[in-house]
């Protein structure tokens, strides 16, 4: 799977995006997740670097992280 990465700011300091997880998002979000692979939808706070990161779903798949990318316009 290539590594894309899909986001769009919601506001001054919260951004939307669909990309593959890393470690430090998963650490900012408090959650364990035991598979990392595909993609994930989340939603970072905090400007630039983000303070928070809320995930909000997991996509198995290349086509459902591009399908959901149209959904939601985000470039």
């Amino acid at each position: 799977m290539s590594d894309f990465y899909f986001s769009a700011k919601v506001d001054d300091e919260t951004t939307i995006c669909i990309a593959p997880i890393t470690e430090r998002r998963v650490e900012l979000s408090g959650e364990e997740i035991d598979d990392k692979s595909g993609y994930f939808l989340f939603e970072t706070k905090g400007g630039a670097e983000p303070s928070e990161v809320h995930i909000l779903a997991r996509l198995t798949s290349e086509d459902a992280a591009l399908r959901l990318r149209r959904m939601l316009a985000l470039k």
